[in-house]
């Protein structure tokens, strides 16, 4: 059976208020070529256990077209999905700061599955869940 055939994204995975969002927003990003990446410890609300969320802010200015912008956040949601129940219980907020075309997918994806590792191995996880990665080709 496959290990990560229970890994889900449900509703509370996800940074859904404006407060969380700003929350997130006060940290200090990790810089990369094509991503800021915000992480806030997780501030649990109407005693929900600790776990790590997701937000993203990917606009029309980097990404032109609603269907690379799309094929970016469904790439980033799933790489986390994959790995969320590894993770420590942060709100993380990924915002994409670079103009980018859809030859570039799979370079965001790197970068954030970079994030997303350096974080497992400084939570002190045991073993990073290893996923394998869709083709950019499927999406146009």
């Amino acid at each position: 059976m496959d290990t990560l055939a229970g890994a889900t994204f449900p509703r509370a995975a996800r940074l859904l208020e404006s407060a969380a969002f700003t929350r997130a927003l006060k940290s200090r990003p990790w810089r990369g070529r094509y991503l800021w990446v915000y992480r806030r410890p997780m501030v649990p609300m109407n005693g929900e256990a600790p776990h790590a969320r997701l937000g993203m802010m990917v606009g029309k200015r980097q990404a032109r077209t609603a269907v690379l912008r799309n094929a970016i956040k469904r790439r980033l949601r799933e790489q986390f999905r994959l790995r969320r129940h590894a993770l420590p219980a942060v709100d993380y907020m990924v915002r994409l700061t670079a103009v980018v075309s859809l030859a570039e997918l799979d370079g965001i994806v790197a970068e954030w599955l970079g994030a997303l590792e350096h974080d497992l191995r400084k939570s002190g996880a045991t073993a990073i869940p290893q996923a394998t990665t869709v083709t950019s080709g499927a999406v146009a």
